[in-house]
Parts: C-alpha cells; sequence; structure tokens
C-alpha cells in the first residue's frame, strides 16, 4: 500500500479508436460530476500546452482536439491519476482548486522526466475530482516532439513516479518517520525507495479499514472505470426507489402481447412513459446536463448548414424531442428485460432489492447513452466545422440532412 495512488496507461496510437478515445477522455474528466469547474465554464480543464504559465483553458474541447491529433499522428498520449485519502490531503493542505493546481504544477517534472520527455517539450492538461473520501487529480500528458512511437511502458515507470512523488511530497513527514526509527542516528541521510515503502507500511497499519478501501478504490479499478464509478454519487437512493416504483407501475400498464414499441402503445401507456421521461429529468440533474449539451452540440452542428436565427427554436425542439425519444426507449428495453425476468421461475422479480437493482442499472444506463451521444456529436461537429472551412454546397447540405433525418431513433 503506498502514501499515495499512482496509475499511469496509454493506448497505442495504431489501435483504431485510439484518437476518438483519447478526445472523448479529456471531455469526461473535464466535465463528470465531482470535476471541480472553472468560474462561469463548463469544464475544470487547465494545464499548459506550451512553456509558460499555467493555463484554464476556454473549452476542454480545445485540448481535446490536440489530443486527437497527436493520436493521429502516432504519438502517445498518457493517461494517469494522483490520489491520496481525504485526511491525508487535508493534512497536505490540498484543500482547494488553487492548491491542487500548484501541487500537479510543482510535481508534473517528475512525470516528465521519469517517461524521458524533456520539460520544454511536454503538454499537459489536468483536472481535480473533489470526491467525497479520495479526491484526485487527472492528468493527460505527452511530448509534443515525440519521433518514435511506443508500445510498452514498463510497470516500473509509474512505480518509480510514485516513489519520488512519495520522496517530495511527504519529505518532512518521512524525516519524523526515520527520526522515530532511530535511522537518523545511524547515519542515514537519504530518503531510499526501501524508506518509501516502510513509511507507506507504516501509514497503513495506522488504519488498515481505511487503506484498504482506498487500495481497491484505486489499483484493483482500471483507469477507466473509475471514470464510470462516480456515477453511482449521483443516484440518491430515495430517488432510486421512486423510478423503481414509477418503472413497476409502468410494466403493470404494458400490453399483454404483441410487440413493445412506442407507437404501438396505448394512449394511456404512452402518456405514463412520457411523465416517467419528464420526471427523470426533473428529478437527476446531470442526466438533465446532459440531455441539454447533447441537444446544444446538434444545435451547433445543424447551424454549420442552417444559421438562420428563425429556425433555432423548431431546432431546439426537435433535438429536445429526440433526446427524449432515446430515453423513452431504453426505458422500455428496461421493460422488456422485466418481463423476461417474470416468465423465469428462478428469479422473483417482486423482490424489492431487485426491483432498485434494475432501476439503478437504468439510470446508469441512461447516463452512459446520453454521455455517448454527446460526445459523439460534439466529435462530429469539430470534424465537420474543420472539414468545411467555409461553406459547404447546397447538395452536400442536402445529403447531409437526408442522411442525419431521424437518424436511430423508434417510436
Amino acid at each position: 500500500m503506498s502514501a499515495l495512488i499512482y496509475k499511469q496507461r496509454f493506448f497505442h496510437p495504431n489501435r483504431p479508436k485510439t484518437a476518438v478515445s483519447n478526445y472523448v477522455h479529456i471531455g469526461y474528466i473535464a466535465t463528470r460530476p465531482g470535476a471541480v469547474r472553472h468560474e462561469n465554464l463548463s469544464h475544470g480543464l487547465f494545464g499548459k500546452l506550451q512553456p509558460g504559465e499555467l493555463q484554464a483553458f476556454d473549452s476542454w474541447q480545445e485540448v481535446a482536439r490536440i489530443a486527437r491529433q497527436i493520436s493521429q499522428q502516432g504519438k502517445n498520449m498518457y493517461r494517469s491519476v494522483i490520489s491520496f485519502r481525504k485526511e491525508t490531503a487535508l493534512e497536505l493542505g490540498l484543500t482547494d482548486f488553487a492548491a491542487w493546481q500548484q501541487y500537479i504544477e510543482q510535481h508534473i517534472s517528475t512525470l516528465a522526466a521519469h517517461n524521458q520527455m524533456k520539460t520544454e517539450n511536454l503538454c499537459w492538461a489536468a483536472v481535480f475530482h473533489n470526491e467525497k473520501d479520495h479526491p484526485h487529480l487527472h492528468v493527460v500528458f505527452w511530448d509534443r516532439k515525440q519521433q518514435i512511437m511506443k508500445n510498452f511502458t514498463h510497470p516500473e515507470i509509474p512505480n518509480r513516479i510514485r516513489k519520488q512523488l512519495i520522496k517530495d511530497t511527504f519529505a518532512y513527514k518521512i524525516k519524523q518517520f526515520c527520526a522515530q526509527r532511530d535511522q537518523l542516528k545511524s547515519g542515514i541521510t537519504e530518503v531510499t525507495e526501501n524508506i518509501v515503502e516502510e513509511f507507506g507500511a507504516y501509514l497503513k497499519r495506522l488504519d488498515p479499514k481505511a487503506f484498504r478501501a482506498f487500495q481497491h478504490r484505486f489499483e484493483q479499478e482500471d483507469e477507466d472505470s473509475l471514470l464510470r464509478f462516480p456515477k453511482h454519487h449521483l443516484m440518491e437512493p430515495t430517488s432510486v426507489k421512486r423510478l423503481s416504483e414509477k418503472l413497476f407501475e409502468l410494466r403493470r400498464h404494458m400490453p399483454k402481447t404483441g410487440r413493445l414499441a412506442y407507437k404501438l402503445l396505448p394512449p394511456e401507456t404512452e402518456n405514463l412513459l412520457d411523465a416517467m421521461v419528464q420526471d427523470l429529468l426533473q428529478e437527476n440533474r446531470y442526466l438533465a446536463q446532459l440531455v441539454g449539451d447533447y441537444v446544444q452540440a446538434k444545435l451547433n452542428l445543424a447551424m454549420l448548414y442552417d444559421s438562420g436565427p428563425e429556425h433555432l427554436d423548431k431546432h431546439r425542439a426537435k433535438y429536445q424531442a429526440e433526446a427524449e425519444k432515446r430515453i423513452a426507449n431504453r426505458i422500455l428495453s428496461t421493460i422488456r428485460s422485466i418481463i423476461k425476468l417474470e416468465q423465469e421461475a428462478s428469479l422473483d422479480i417482486r423482490q424489492t432489492n431487485r426491483q432498485y437493482a434494475l432501476a439503478e442499472q437504468l439510470l446508469l444506463a441512461l447516463l452512459n447513452l446520453m454521455e455517448g451521444l454527446f460526445m459523439h456529436t460534439q466529435l462530429d461537429y469539430d470534424d465537420k466545422s474543420k472539414a468545411m472551412g467555409g461553406e459547404l454546397s447546397k447538395q452536400a447540405k442536402k445529403e447531409w440532412l437526408l442522411r442525419h433525418k431521424d437518424q436511430g431513433l423508434e417510436r
């Protein structure tokens, strides 16, 4: 166990989806719940894309576009996480956004040096996630002058970074630890790797239960699952319970036979489903935010082809309805699963805990759905706005509109 957690990985640039994955990763870490955001901005991304002053980026997209571009050029973009237990962060004075910014600015050179990057060629961006029990920092970084593509990082490299961060972060406390062990009296003045490990073991013994939870959270989970995990904090038990009750009430109004599709539902059942969608958007702010982000991204995309202000409200209403249709269809998909489970004699769907679990799974699925739709619509906008440069031809506009008309919807 360690006094801090450091994780590092990258996706190989030759992997077909690496460029898009890196773009989406930056969007996720910059906007997820728990990310401490800049005042009056929708994200919390900061860093340096060239030597100089620390920069609060105007948008996360400007960094994501660069990350995508360098991936397409065969350069490696590293994803890393630095975390402390809450109590440790408080003791170190890492109590606010500014303190975490200062911390990574002081220590980013350690990440660069152990990955054989020159400081003047280092590009990096970070986001502070102020989670309740384990505040942490997501850092992405790359070498803008990289010439040779890397396909492997030896596990010892992040391990060495972790040890160096401990040495630099806890220098005073390690000296205190050595003094308690009478090691200073025996002439030991250098903080060796063995002392770092002994110091970590000492901290672990102070609160074994808390450190086990900390270890599992950041060492047993892979880096991408750390991004999915915080969604559970978005769901209040009372809200999930109400969703469960509404879900099974809606199930009782489903037709006994025939295909379960929105356009085939009785009017009463259709009204119940529509009301359930509106209730979800009222009760879950993050879901509503994602729907709003998706609608805006679709609107930006449409404005590349039709920028007339008289059409904006019409487009906005259309994309809002589209998002709500997708949510309704996902609810129907869950109800199909419920009906299937009811038909399996070995499963008692009437159990309250099982109903709660299904409702929770539904809400997580909706958050994943809208996150993915927003990110990929934003990516589509970036591609088209870059490709256009100017205006598309009327024929190109017509073809695009026909191709995307009511795409992927079923009512």
